[in-house]
């Protein structure tokens, strides 16, 4: 009995110093200073593009501070780290972003059509000349997504249901890209396995990536993309509070949750890029 007591002190404990201290330090507003660009004219509606989202020193501490946290999970030519919760069809199981993203996620939320802080981003780091299948984000997320990059540029496709690729943008580094409502909803997105990137008449955001048609865009040894976006439906907040302090079915739960949501996004690996550094 006294131990299930000093377990249950220990965890009520932790739960108001968790609240303390978010009550300490209230996040500043979080469209502060953040110009959010028109949508791009060419690109099918609710695509934004900006560049220089982050400078030069952000940039460089950003990427040191996300390879340095722990949860980094191997994949076929990427590795990927899942922070801010765990999505799952039930409900997501929410945890404080780290606080080296939790700055710019303050920054990103002014792309959200309602302002509100993202709960969940995605990181991944790719190497040299690996991309991503076309995709769609899915149902668990409200319908918004924004990605900020950082150490090599990439073109961000569009697609059709069909595969039609009906829009692109280069990625420049430290640049963010956000998309909402029918580009999240009706397209699937994706980066194709390659070394160079071509600028083609497809490419929609040529001017404020500083490129013209016809231009082939190297890519850098590696590359970081920090993917903010709003969980739809959550069931339960661990505010901050250590996964060792929960109940033992608790912890169960949010392993059991964890592998199914790394099963649902280690999709299958892209084909390694052809030999010519000129990509497709």
């Amino acid at each position: 009995m006294s131990t299930a007591l000093d377990f249950g002190a220990a965890l009520a404990a932790a739960k108001r110093e968790a609240r303390k201290q978010r009550a300490a330090n209230p996040p500043p507003p979080p469209t502060a200073a953040v110009a959010v660009p028109p949508p791009l004219p060419a690109a099918p509606p609710t695509i934004r593009y900006a560049a220089e989202f982050v400078d030069e020193r952000e940039a460089r501490a950003l990427a040191t501070a996300l390879r340095r946290l722990d949860g980094w999970a191997p994949l076929p030519r990427r590795r990927l780290l899942s922070v801010g919760g765990t999505p799952h069809p039930d409900g997501a199981w929410t945890e404080p972003l780290p606080p080296c993203l939790r700055a710019l996620a303050r920054r990103a939320a002014a792309f959200f059509p309602d302002g509100r802080l993202p709960d969940q981003a995605l990181v991944n780091e790719y190497v040299e000349g690996s991309g991503i299948a076309s995709h769609a984000d899915g149902p668990l997320y409200e319908p918004c997504a924004v990605i900020v990059s950082l150490e090599s540029s990439a073109r961000l496709d569009f697609f059709t249901d069909g595969d039609e690729r009906v829009a692109s943008v280069l990625l420049r580094p430290r640049s963010v890209v956000a998309f909402a409502d029918a580009a999240y909803l009706s397209l699937k997105h994706g980066i194709a396995a390659a070394r160079a990137d071509t600028v083609d008449d497809r490419v929609c955001n040529g001017a404020a990536a500083g490129c013209a048609v016809g231009d082939v865009v190297a890519r850098a040894p590696s590359r970081l993309s920090v993917t903010f976006r709003r969980l739809k439906r959550v069931a339960r907040r661990l505010d901050g509070v250590d996964a060792s302090l929960l109940h033992d079915e608790d912890r169960v739960e949010l392993e059991r949750r964890r592998r199914w949501w790394a099963k649902s996004i280690a999709d299958d690996a892209l084909p390694s890029p052809p030999a010519s550094p000129r990509g497709e």
